[in-house]
């Protein structure tokens, strides 16, 4: 009979996280750590509030737009979610954890993929956005992974 591997699922969107496990006893999850970036985007997003954007003309006639501004805050989103990626890499390797589960929105999957790399399996990917979904919900969205023929014990 094969064991079924203990997976760390990492719950992220660009300003929070939460590194989440499924108990082997009764199936419920619970929630191992969470890490919150929303006062350091906060504060990335009154910088630029303070500060106005460059303005640029349209090809065809007088209309204007703000330019720039958007990538500032994305490349914040990139780094956080690279610390979560590591900080999950670390857990993983000090409580034996196999594989990771990945459940976040599309555009910030692989840039939290790319830090597992070498280190630990990622063993599927979600994109959803479950970081305010609490511990008893969760397993309406990720129960399913644990019928897989991968997964199954």
């Amino acid at each position: 009979m094969r064991k079924t591997p203990r997976l760390l699922f990492v719950l992220s969107d660009g300003g929070r996280a939460r590194l989440v496990e499924r108990s082997p006893e009764n199936g419920h999850f619970r929630t191992v750590r969470e890490i919150d970036g929303a006062r350091m985007l906060e504060g990335l997003r009154h910088e630029l509030r303070a500060s106005p954007p460059g303005r640029s003309f349209a090809s065809v006639g007088a209309r204007r737009a703000a330019v720039g501004r958007e990538r500032y805050v994305r490349e914040a989103k990139t780094k956080f979610v690279g610390s979560v990626a590591e900080e999950a890499v670390a857990l993983c390797h000090s409580q034996g954890i196999d594989g990771v589960v990945i459940v976040a929105p599309g555009r910030l999957i692989a840039d939290l993929r790319h830090p597992f790399e070498g280190k630990v399996a990622v063993v599927n990917a979600i994109r959803k956005d479950l970081t305010k979904t609490p511990d008893a919900d969760l397993g309406a969205w990720l129960n399913h992974l644990f019928t897989l023929p991968s997964l199954a014990t």
